[in-house]
């Protein structure tokens, strides 16, 4: 079983863009700490990346693989984004 599972994955990230599992793992654990000290937008890409996760372990079809590399996409583009700077008042 454990053979099938492992050629599943693997035509799976073929069929993929690419991003590695620690690539994601990065990105998942970045998002929950900023949603932890209550960034709320952090919070909701982090409900996004984690449930299409949850999703393509369920399934493992292709389709959801895809959807949660591109939440993992949209998530680290989120993450990497220009942060303006606010300008002070004295």
């Amino acid at each position: 079983m454990k053979t099938i599972d492992s050629l599943i994955d693997f035509f799976d990230r073929l069929a993929t863009p690419r991003m590695t599992d620690a690539q994601i793992e990065t990105v998942e654990k970045k998002l929950l700490n900023l949603a932890i000290v209550g960034d709320g937008e952090a919070a909701r890409h982090y409900a996004d990346v984690s449930l299409s996760h949850m999703r393509w372990e369920r399934t493992r079809s292709t389709e959801h693989r895809r959807d949660f590399i591109h939440q993992a996409h949209d998530a680290k583009a989120w993450l990497t984004r220009p942060i303006p700077s606010k300008a002070t008042t004295i």
